[in-house]
């Protein structure tokens, strides 16, 4: 969902290798290395309120995407 209340839900059917969640100045707020493939879940709830970037590194390039933690 988007706006994001506690916990983005990424699913994918890609291998994911990397994820950064960047606020809107471009700061790295949470990095996590991840070698998995489906659905994943990121607990958000301690980010303050505003608009971040998600960076998805996965085996096939990168994806960047915007959310809204409400």
């Amino acid at each position: 969902p988007n706006p994001v209340k506690n916990e983005l839900i990424i699913a994918t059917e890609m291998n994911v290798e990397e994820i950064a969640i960047y606020d809107i100045y471009g700061r790295t707020v949470r990095q996590q290395v991840n070698k998995t493939t489906g659905q994943q879940v990121i607990d958000v709830a301690d980010l303050e309120n505003g608009i971040y970037f998600i960076n998805i590194k996965t085996d096939k390039g990168n994806i960047v995407k915007r959310f809204i933690k409400n």
